[in-house]
């Protein structure tokens, strides 16, 4: 499967650009964005980024975009003008008060799940706090780490089991689809035997154990909580996951293998 780096349109970084932000809605139908991609195209105004969503039961669809304005001589208020008399709602807009650098300031709070609040964290934040734990607490910090994220783990399992109706083993390869969508690791399912009650999963690119390389010992505590309490919720009885190669040992890749408790 061919992979592609993905960005969240939530900050905008275009040295030396003119940047804007524009907020509104479209109705939930076949062609309405096009319609409004037809007005910035005809401003000769480059859309830099675009983020639109839409469940069927809604009558209309937010539409967030940062826009590219530089050397344009025209009124942004006519474009807001326009794109008004097309969608038949309000629209915002806002200029960057910093040249070439812009952050999303109409949508709030963040959902990545229905109903569900969400936050972005970037990798850089997420690394300092987990060094900045184990110069604190030493080894400890793995234990807190790992019953930490062990609740979540339960929690995901809980939500996803109720959205899509399934239990158990049939649902256990869509969720460890989270783990990349979320941007945790790429997860490979290696083994799966139910008989067994065997299940050995092979983890790349963690964030976490990314942190620790040259650790010299597998660093996997905050993942390997959250997997454990991710099985325990779907599987219905308390499990753990072991971590038997780690990056930060100087292996290619991450492994866990799952035991009964």
């Amino acid at each position: 499967m061919s992979l592609s780096e993905k960005y969240l349109p939530w900050i905008m970084h275009a040295r030396g650009r003119v940047l804007y932000e524009f907020y509104f809605t479209v109705a939930n139908r076949p062609g309405e964005l096009r319609r409004v991609l037809e007005v910035f195209s005809r401003y000769s105004v480059n859309l830099l980024s675009l983020s639109a969503y839409a469940f069927p039961e809604e009558e209309r669809a937010p539409v967030f975009a940062f826009a590219d304005l530089t050397g344009l001589d025209i009124d942004v208020e006519k474009i807001k003008r326009d794109l008004e008399f097309v969608t038949g709602e309000e629209v915002y807009f806002k200029a960057s008060p910093a040249k070439g650098f812009m952050m999303e300031e109409f949508g709030f709070p963040l959902y990545t799940f229905p109903g569900v609040r969400s936050m972005i964290l970037l990798e850089s934040d997420f690394k300092e706090m987990l060094r900045g734990l184990y110069e604190k607490f030493s080894d400890a910090a793995g234990v807190y780490l790992y019953y930490m994220a062990f609740s979540g783990g339960k929690y995901i399992a809980k939500y996803m089991s109720e959205k899509l109706g399934l239990r158990g083993w049939d649902l256990l390869v869509e969720v460890l689809k989270y783990y990349q969508a979320s941007g945790w690791a790429r997860v490979e399912l290696v083994e799966c035997n139910p008989e067994a009650f065997r299940v050995v999963l092979r983890m790349y690119d963690s964030v976490e154990c990314s942190t620790f390389r040259g650790a010299y010992k597998p660093m996997s505590h905050f993942i390997r909580g959250h997997l454990s309490g991710l099985l325990s919720g779907l599987l219905g009885t308390d499990v753990r996951f072991i971590e038997t190669k780690c990056v930060a040992a100087g292996d290619p890749y991450c492994e866990f293998f799952m035991e009964k408790l």
